[in-house]
């Protein structure tokens, strides 16, 4: 067999690797025999916050480089998912001035390399927080910060004629789960493994659907790979919607035992909805050959996660 030629690798390059999607990403690209994985001769690279490492669940580390460092050599050609950025939860601790800051550093750092040397493809991931900005339902400054991020990589994307996608994603369930308690599938089975019980302190209807993480980094790499954009953000989320009430009962059916499902009384005159246009997802996947999993088996996979 003739060995592979620098043109016959596939390059990567990864931004914000340690978070929930971007390890739950490297542990199947690194999964033998994977259809989505890395084959061989394929190239990862790992740009984070600071110099360290990643480890994966069989042992592996690989290096991660910081992302002020990032230079147009390491993105040329690549397929770059851009999934570095603080999260809503850092606007309390750092003020919403520093927020700003902090996620313009990281934006202008990959910004300089791609304007110098243009990618295969690009994945940005968003969040629904920008769908409540855009429509002007909640102003917090992630969502803010998301809408911007969004407009300033499509912009860029038309004049580079890159092919990028800027995938608004909302509720994802599975393994790799962080934050625990920040989640409600993963905070229902947490009440339930540990105190056999779940409370559910929502007084009022709460509506979510739930993709899949791993369908989700599936969606990412058969988009870059067959180079397909688009020219406005996709809501990517689950299909079916659930209320609360559904999520605990799921996570009690699968965690087993007598679980006690404890909730106040509703006040139906309002609600919280956080769902996007399942129509979005259900297209990309078809278009990529991808049947998304089911709510019962994602509920599983992230019990069986937070169990191992």
């Amino acid at each position: 067999m003739a060995a592979l030629g620098p043109s016959d690798r596939t390059r990567f390059v990864l931004t914000g690797p340690t978070g929930w999607i971007g390890r739950a990403l490297l542990e199947l690209m690194h999964r033998p025999g994977d259809a989505d994985g890395l084959a061989e001769g394929d190239e990862i690279f790992l740009f984070g916050s600071r110099a360290g490492v990643v480890r994966l669940v069989d042992g592996r580390e690989l290096p991660v480089r910081p992302l002020a460092d990032i230079a147009p050599d390491d993105v040329a050609g690549a397929h770059v998912i851009h999934l570095a950025y603080l999260t809503k939860d850092k606007v309390a601790g750092l003020g919403e001035d520093a927020f700003r800051r902090g996620n313009s550093a990281i934006d202008a750092a990959l910004f300089a390399a791609i304007s110098d040397a243009a990618p295969a493809s690009l994945f940005v991931a968003s969040s629904g927080a920008a769908q409540l900005a855009e429509s002007g339902r909640d102003a917090h400054p992630y969502g803010l910060a998301k809408l911007e991020q969004e407009g300033r990589f499509l912009e860029w994307a038309r004049e580079a004629a890159v092919p990028t996608l800027c995938g608004r994603i909302f509720n994802i369930a599975g393994p790799h789960i962080n934050k625990l308690d920040a989640y409600a599938v993963s905070n229902f089975a947490l009440q339930a493994l540990n105190e056999g019980r779940i409370v559910v302190t929502a007084d009022v209807p709460v509506f979510r659907s739930f993709l899949h993480v791993e369908d989700l980094c599936r969606i990412v790499l058969r988009a870059a790979r067959r180079r397909i954009g688009a020219d406005r953000p996709l809501d990517l989320c689950g299909s079916q919607l659930l209320e609360m009430q559904d999520i605990a009962e799921l996570v009690a059916q699968e965690v087993g035992g007598a679980i006690s499902i404890e909730r106040p009384a509703l006040d139906y005159s309002r609600c919280s909805a956080y769902l996007g246009a399942a129509q979005d997802s259900w297209v990309i996947a078809a278009r990529l050959g991808l049947r998304t999993t089911d709510i019962r088996n994602q509920v599983r996979d992230t019990v069986n996660w937070i169990r191992s």
